[in-house]
């Protein structure tokens, strides 16, 4: 059984930059791509999407609603005890309209609409890209700005997945309540 993940035949995408890359900078599984290929085993490409990682210190989170931990954690295991620890909060803010019209007036610079990402991307968490393009009655989308970890300033942005070029994504993270002064620490 092989549990190879999103590491074989991997490539990052970002906007019309291409690379062969693991996620997170870690290598590709290519030469074990190569050793099925030659056993005739078929691949096939799954298209997954990540959103740009930004620095806590350039959010403001007076812009947004704060959503707190759980304030007694239920742990999945039923053989685990109670857990005691402080929570940290995530944060609530919306795209804006100026965000959607950024993303029309560049979605011939995404991958997924001009062709060189082939394949769709997984319903149940489309692209920020596809939430404005298939739902264009939207005015806003919601999205979570969620902390990497209690050690590090990284945040996640969930919601707002994106192949765009790392320019067009500053500039649409930037039309975000609470993002307007944002730097970004990882590109989508």
């Amino acid at each position: 059984i092989l549990t190879t993940g999103t590491y074989l035949r991997a490539r990052i995408i970002i906007g019309d930059v291409t690379y062969n890359s693991g996620p997170n900078g870690l290598a590709a599984a290519n030469e074990l791509s190569q050793s099925l290929i030659d056993l005739g085993i078929s691949l096939r490409r799954f298209k997954t999407g990540t959103p740009a990682r930004i620095n806590k210190r350039s959010v403001d989170f007076s812009k947004m609603i704060e959503q707190p931990g759980d304030e007694k954690i239920v742990p999945f295991s039923f053989i685990s005890g109670d857990i005691s620890r402080d929570q940290v909060s995530c944060w609530l803010t919306y795209t804006s309209e100026e965000t959607h019209k950024i993303i029309q007036e560049n979605i011939s610079r995404s991958p997924m609409y001009n062709g060189l990402i082939e394949g769709v991307g997984p319903r149940y968490c489309p692209s920020i890209e596809d939430k404005v393009m298939r739902f264009p009655d939207r005015e806003r989308h919601q999205l979570f700005i969620e902390p990497e970890g209690e050690d590090t300033q990284e945040m996640y942005i969930g919601g707002m997945s994106s192949s765009l070029p790392e320019d067009v994504q500053l500039q649409m993270l930037r039309t975000v309540p609470g993002l307007e002064n944002v730097e970004i620490m990882r590109t989508a």
